[in-house]
């Protein structure tokens, strides 16, 4: 009788069929919680790597100074238009890592109702998330910071009670967008035959470009100010010229005219600004850098 097997009923079978069924429900389900904590885990190195190298496009850039620097020298004497077209626009025109885009009036509103002007100006002057500190140019003084943030609020239609600098109104520094002065009773100072004579001096002055002494690796960090319209190895954009295939020659010419005033292309009201502090030593690095572009 000892050995007599056990017999089971229909209830118990119904029972024994049902505990199996939780237990493969229970494994199941702890499977799931596991892929689903791999897969986080996973994302969350993805995006930390993802904005790592947004910070890295956005921080701010080494300055690469040849020469004795004249530590007294004047703050470039730039338009809030010319500011904005510089530094900020590269963010502003598409509204990288949120930044307010030019134009839009709702977010700039909400933006000064909530903060206050005073707050945008020192967000602006000293970096606030990862806009960093001037958007990135050291170079700007306060003043050109504030004018360049009331520009963004008059293009976008916003009202406020700052006045601004001589230059704050994005023409030029006597307000009528000519870089002429018009003072009451004087005439119009008449420039171009002063910026051709200078631009003849600095084309002649191209040949005094040491190219044999750039280095790319300077030229690189200087670069990254030109990445967001050239790109990155020089490919160019619909708007933006193709620099990948030009010899180091060919850039220095180019930086060199531009650095003078001298007007070339639709880009020129870019391009000069950026020019106009480089010095032979910033022009043969980019030059030697950007001709490494394969085209």
């Amino acid at each position: 009788m000892g050995n007599q097997p056990i017999k089971m009923d229909t209830g118990n079978k119904v029972l024994l069929f049902i505990a199996s069924l939780a237990l493969l429900a229970t494994v199941l389900f702890l499977v799931s919680q596991l892929a689903g904590w791999v897969a986080e885990m996973t994302g969350s190195k993805a995006e930390a790597v993802s904005e790592e190298r947004i910070a890295q496009r956005i921080a701010p850039i080494g300055k690469v100074v040849s020469g004795e620097v004249d530590t007294e020298a004047e703050p470039a004497d730039l338009s809030a238009g010319d500011i904005y077209s510089n530094v900020c626009a590269a963010c502003h025109d598409d509204g990288v890592s949120g930044a307010p885009i030019k134009g839009e009036t709702d977010e700039w509103s909400n933006r000064l109702n909530d903060k206050g002007l005073e707050t945008l100006f020192d967000h602006a002057i000293n970096g606030f998330n990862e806009m960093p500190a001037r958007g990135g140019d050291s170079s700007l003084t306060d003043e050109q910071v504030r004018d360049a943030v009331a520009y963004m609020l008059d293009e976008a239609d916003v009202e406020h009670d700052y006045e601004g600098s001589d230059n704050g109104d994005g023409d030029d520094g006597n307000g009528n967008g000519n870089g002429e002065s018009t003072a009451e009773g004087d005439e119009p100072v008449a420039t171009t035959e002063t910026g051709e004579a200078a631009a003849d001096e600095e084309a002649e002055a191209v040949a005094t470009i040491a190219l044999e002494e750039g280095d790319a690796d300077r030229g690189q960090s200087r670069f990254n100010t030109c990445v967001a319209c050239h790109g990155e190895q020089g490919q160019g954009t619909p708007v933006f010229p193709k620099l990948a295939g030009r010899d180091a020659e060919y850039i220095a010419d180019k930086l060199v005219r531009y650095r003078a005033g001298e007007t070339m292309g639709d880009q020129t009201a870019l391009m000069a600004p950026n020019a106009a502090n480089l010095s032979d030593g910033d022009i043969a690095d980019l030059a030697v850098y950007v001709a490494t572009f394969e085209d």
